[in-house]
């Protein structure tokens, strides 16, 4: 099966996770996450802002 690397993948690559981590771990401040990590949340708002949903609280 071939290979093909995704633009998602791409444009994840531009953010150097090991910058990425030592940045957070040195400037986050409050509450610790429960659930996610650092890169899986920042990857989770990512998409999120990629992907053209509303809210049903901003539909009309």
């Amino acid at each position: 099966m071939a290979y093909h690397t995704t633009i998602l993948r791409k444009i994840i690559d531009t953010f150097p996770r090991h910058e990425f981590e030592y940045l957070a771990k040195n400037h986050h401040r409050g509450q610790r996450f429960r659930s996610f990590d650092r890169w899986s949340q920042f990857m989770a708002m990512f998409i999120g802002q990629l992907s053209p949903r509303l809210s049903k609280k901003g539909c009309r």
